[in-house]
């Protein structure tokens, strides 16, 4: 319960408080891992089931009830730029980047959307890109279950899963081409390039091997801060604090003859064809890392 003085503090009622976190604790206890993930006992679901988790309507109500107050002083600012991609959602798809602090962030982008009452809708239209192993442990097994996820398996997941390695390839073959999919049917795919967690703050590297993702919709660039003070890395306890959630100007990630309508394009095959990839993830990080404070931008510090 050490988590209770940062959700009262955010405005919600003790009695209610301590409510929500028994509820979380108690699903944290009974909420088995996805049939789905379980490759180590019948491998034959990386070729047959979908990497597509949607959300548990129990658990995103009780999650969404919790990380309502603890976004409280969170400041959004660019909204009109979201409403700058809404016609996107239908053509060309659109693509959610943003830096990567917390396993709070995927709250906060979603929240934070889903509290303004003209664009709930389209947050309910949200999906991540989760890596496996967040479903294995109990505490952010129930918080991923907030959120409709694209499974995948990354690095360090393949690396200690020798036997399997094969079908987690597969499953990432599938997830890529499931999402692709969804983003054509009007769903907003949400990406964070770094590939993992900050430890200090700072913006590390956007990967090449993400660009794919990217490739022909609109990316919507998005900084932001505080969410490593709500969530510290080392811990499951809720703190209260400043933040913010900075929306960019879209970019379409393709030639210009394709792009919407007055907005801006990247087109990766006018770069060198060696590194046009990592050039254009760079392009996308430097957006990002341009609406955070300098002393956040990491790999991105003193670049135009």
């Amino acid at each position: 319960m050490q988590s209770l003085p940062a959700i009262v503090a955010g405005g919600e009622t003790e009695e209610r408080a301590r409510k929500l976190l028994q509820d979380y604790i108690r699903l944290a206890r009974t909420t088995a891992m996805p049939e789905a993930l379980d490759f180590e006992h019948h491998p034959e679901l990386a070729a047959t089931a979908s990497p597509y988790l949607g959300r548990d309507e129990e658990i995103h109500d009780l999650m969404l009830a919790i990380v309502t107050p603890l976004l409280s002083r969170f400041k959004v600012t660019g909204l009109e730029n979201f409403e700058r991609v809404i016609p996107s959602l239908t053509t060309c798809g659109v693509t959610l980047v943003a830096n990567h602090l917390s396993l709070f962030d995927a709250a906060v982008v979603y929240a934070l959307l889903h509290r303004e009452p003209h664009l709930k809708q389209y947050a309910e239209k949200i999906f991540f890109i989760a890596g496996r192993l967040v479903f294995t442990s109990d505490y952010s097994r129930v918080a991923g279950r907030m959120f409709h996820s694209m499974l995948v398996a990354s690095p360090r997941d393949m690396a200690e899963n020798e036997p399997i390695k094969r079908e987690l390839a597969r499953l990432n073959i599938r997830s890529f081409k499931e999402g692709k999919e969804r983003q054509r049917q009007g769903h907003l795919l949400v990406l964070y390039p770094e590939g993992t967690r900050s430890r200090d703050g700072k913006m590390g590297q956007f990967h090449a091997a993400l660009y794919n993702y990217l490739d022909g919709t609109v990316v919507l660039p998005i900084a932001i801060t505080g969410a490593d003070k709500i969530l510290h890395s080392h811990s499951f306890t809720f703190d209260l604090t400043d933040g913010s959630m900075t929306l960019g100007e879209p970019i379409f990630v393709g030639p210009a003859n394709a792009a919407p309508q007055g907005i801006m394009h990247l087109d990766a095959d006018t770069l060198p064809k060696e590194t046009r990839k990592q050039e254009a993830m760079e392009t996308i990080g430097r957006a990002v890392s341009a609406m955070l404070p300098e002393e956040m931008r990491g790999a991105y510090a003193g670049t135009p």
